[in-house]
């Protein structure tokens, strides 16, 4: 297709000036020329431009299906971000191929779009699941996830999914995975995870994986939704004992509607000791909180310092993150996961004693409205 044809279907004037002067810079005149741009040049900017393009020009259904098995994974990944919604659900059998994917982001995408097409999907997926082989049936596995969560699984995955966890949690006692930490959690000073579900009165424990359950918490939190939808406030990841701290991932009590601080006090004034940590992958922002016997001790947020209660002597040394005074300026900042590595244990890597395993558990609004949807690592 014509740029100028592409141009002429734009209705938001600086989109349109955009995708003008990068064709003009790069000299491309056809759809079919920024695909092969995006396959050939070695010039980041130029790719991160030209992908930007790709997502803004409109091009017929019919061009991006022809991509969907383009052998550049980037191009892969770029037309399979354009189907969302009814689109999706219409070319749904051609998209199914990407589930299977040998790059990881361009299953992503293919997920993303499956996600956005609702139960009248799961049809084909469970279709999938019994007469494909190999890699698409373990991706149609993790499609039916995506679309309806884990209480779409048919007795017979639910069953798979099962043997696939026990036979990996020997191994997952041993394993030493980097966790994405973005978000915040838990540190209970108690080896009894039993206790943490029956406090936090979480239900349906489900064994599951360290990878499993990071991948769940991160899901979740990270989960596009409104403020009536139960998506973040619904299932949280409790680990195993881990160097005598219990963790918990997540919101442990319904919709979210406790503080932190209350929080902390509560579960701390039955088991005696009781952190809570949060990092953000993306903006800087940092807290915790600690809590002994029933009373605050230590309270800091970086975009709330204002509302700091206490101090703590692992704090000597660095500076706050907020605090941008010049005296501070030889000091490296501290975040939780340095507060969490000197008072309970630093989850960015799980090392350490641990006993167990991990649950994924489920809140009063779990229970209520059912479990989340999202990619989880099940087949691999």
């Amino acid at each position: 297709m014509e740029i100028r044809a592409l141009l002429d279907r734009m209705d938001h004037d600086g989109w349109k000036t955009e995708v003008e002067d990068f064709a003009r810079e790069q000299g491309i005149t056809t759809f079919g020329r920024l695909v092969e741009l995006l396959t050939s040049s070695e010039d980041s900017a130029v790719l991160r431009q030209g992908y930007r393009v790709f997502s803004l020009v409109s091009a017929d259904d019919e061009v991006y299906l022809g991509l969907l098995g383009h052998p550049h994974h980037g191009i892969r990944r770029a037309a399979a971000s354009m189907f969302r919604g009814e689109t999706a659900l219409r070319y749904s059998r051609e998209l199914l191929p990407l589930l299977a994917d040998e790059d990881h982001y361009a299953q992503r995408e293919a997920l993303w779009a499956f996600g956005t097409m609702g139960p009248e999907v799961l049809p084909l997926l469970q279709e999938t699941r019994r007469t494909a082989k190999g890699a698409l049936r373990r991706g149609a596995l993790i499609g039916i996830v995506e679309v309806g969560g884990p209480d779409a699984f048919v007795p017979e995955d639910r069953a798979v999914v099962d043997r696939f966890i026990r036979y990996k949690l020997e191994d997952d006692m041993y394993s030493i995975d980097e966790m994405h930490l973005c978000g915040g959690w838990y540190a209970i000073k108690t080896d009894d995870q039993a206790a943490v579900l029956g406090v936090c009165g979480l239900h349906d424990p489900v064994p599951v994986t360290k990878v499993l359950g990071a991948d769940a918490w991160n899901n979740d939190h990270h989960a596009w939704s409104k403020d009536d939808e139960h998506v973040r406030c619904a299932r949280v990841y409790v680990t195993g004992a881990w160097d005598g701290w219990t963790l918990v991932f997540g919101e442990p009590f319904e919709h979210g509607t406790r503080s932190v601080q209350e929080i902390c006090a509560v579960l701390s004034a039955v088991f005696g000791e009781t952190h809570y940590y949060g990092e953000s992958c993306g903006d800087g922002w940092t807290a915790w909180c600690v809590a002994k016997d029933g009373e605050i001790v230590r309270y800091y947020d970086a975009f709330k310092e204002d509302e700091q209660i206490g101090e703590l002597d692992v704090e000597d040394g660095w500076c706050l993150p907020h605090d941008l005074s010049d005296e501070n300026d030889d000091l490296d900042d501290i975040y939780a996961t340095d507060v969490a590595e000197e008072l309970s244990v630093n989850p960015r890597y799980f090392e350490g004693d641990t006993e167990g395993h991990g649950v994924l558990a489920l809140t009063q609004c779990g229970r209520t409205y059912g479990s989340p949807k999202g990619f989880l690592r099940v087949s691999s």
